[in-house]
């Protein structure tokens, strides 16, 4: 929500708000979303609730082997942090990333 300039910081406590209420939990990527956990936390989440990562595919790992049938969760980070990275980890067929999601050419898949 970087992108949203000015709004970002009003937009970033709406969200925070509804996530503490119906979400089971979340998993933030990056430095800037480290104040959304904390909101979070605020909102009433128990600490086992929420995650906070520097890389989207440690972020990724760690939540594909959390999930559980039926689990609500907010993968949270700017797009700059990558977090197509997240979703990839966790989708049933990850075979079907590049039909679905952003940043799948072969430029953006390169090892930075």
């Amino acid at each position: 929500m970087l992108e949203l300039g000015k709004f970002a910081a009003e937009e970033h406590e709406r969200l925070r708000q509804k996530v503490a209420r119906t979400c089971d939990v979340i998993f933030t990527v990056g430095v800037r979303a480290r104040g959304f956990a904390a909101g979070a936390l605020a909102g009433g989440m128990a600490e086992e609730q929420v995650f906070q990562y520097e890389a989207a595919e440690r972020a990724g790992r760690e939540l594909q082997a959390y999930l559980q049938p039926g689990d609500l969760i907010l993968i949270k980070g700017s797009q700059g942090v990558r977090t197509e990275k997240i979703v990839k980890e966790i989708m049933a067929e990850p075979e079907k990333a590049e039909q679905v999601l952003v940043r799948q050419e072969a430029a953006w898949l390169r090892p930075q």
